[in-house]
């Protein structure tokens, strides 16, 4: 029997302010301007974003909404200055616990699913918007900055129930970049600058978090037990969260 069938994939849709319990030591919470998620203590993660980026143990994990015009200098220094004026949880001392992404895509919009078989299982919560689609290695720098058009960017939070190797770890990452490139593929997302299909945006970001909790994963590629489910996961969530983006794109066309 393929082992997709035997997946327990749960979409959860958390009302606003409403806190979700994701895993053990773990919840989350959606709020107008930014999807937050708190663990009990310190997790292994790699994270991508403007706050707390590469590989280290993180406890707060933030993933927020900005003005589509938002076009900071420092944008390290705003965040930091957002996140002290909007969180008890934050301090400068402290600021090490933090790992922060920013999207211009609606986080009301985003796609919250859980997924387990075996022993393993993770949680992927996905902001997605497309407006600056590319193609990785043929669009050129950074076209389309400047030139008036709103940006789009594919953010992606995953949380294992279980540890992962620093290791497995980075290899999550391949594997999730690789689930979003054949989501873009398989949805015929194309990069506006030179019509060839997209592998992703030019702004895109992810942070990917394991508790230390038995047991322990090595392997998070595509073959293995965690980096199938992350990368099925990434699949069904980016492809609900791109729905989502695109049915308000024609809406506001239309309007």
């Amino acid at each position: 029997m393929p082992a997709e069938v035997q997946t327990i994939i749960e979409y959860l849709e958390p009302g606003p302010g409403q806190w979700l319990d994701l895993e053990e030591g773990l919840k989350g919470v959606l709020r107008p301007d930014h999807i937050f998620v708190a663990a009990a203590g310190p997790w292994l993660a790699v994270c991508s974003g403007v706050t707390g980026g590469g590989l280290g143990r993180r406890r707060y994990f933030l993933n927020r909404q900005v003005d589509l015009s938002y076009n900071e200098a420092r944008p390290e220094a705003e965040m930091a200055a957002y996140l002290a004026a909007a969180f008890r949880e934050y301090s400068a001392a402290g600021s090490g616990d933090w790992a922060g992404l920013m999207t211009g895509a609606k986080v009301i919009d985003a796609c919250w699913t859980r997924l387990t078989l075996r022993d393993s299982r993770v949680t992927v919560i996905v902001t997605a918007g497309v407006n600056n689609a590319c193609a990785a290695g043929i669009t050129p720098c950074c076209p389309l900055e400047g030139a008036g058009s709103p940006p789009g960017t594919i953010n992606i939070m995953a949380f294992f129930a279980h540890a992962l190797s620093a290791g497995a770890l980075i290899n999550a990452v391949q594997t999730a970049t690789e689930a979003k490139a054949q989501t873009l593929r398989e949805m015929q997302i194309l990069c506006p600058v030179t019509g060839v299909q997209a592998t992703g945006t030019n702004t895109d970001a992810l942070i990917i978090a394991a508790p230390d909790r038995p047991p322990l994963y090595p392997y998070a590629g595509p073959g293995a037990l965690p980096g199938y489910l992350l990368a099925l996961g990434v699949r069904h969530a980016l492809k609900r969260a791109l729905e989502r983006y695109l049915e308000w794109k024609k809406n506001s066309a239309q309007g």
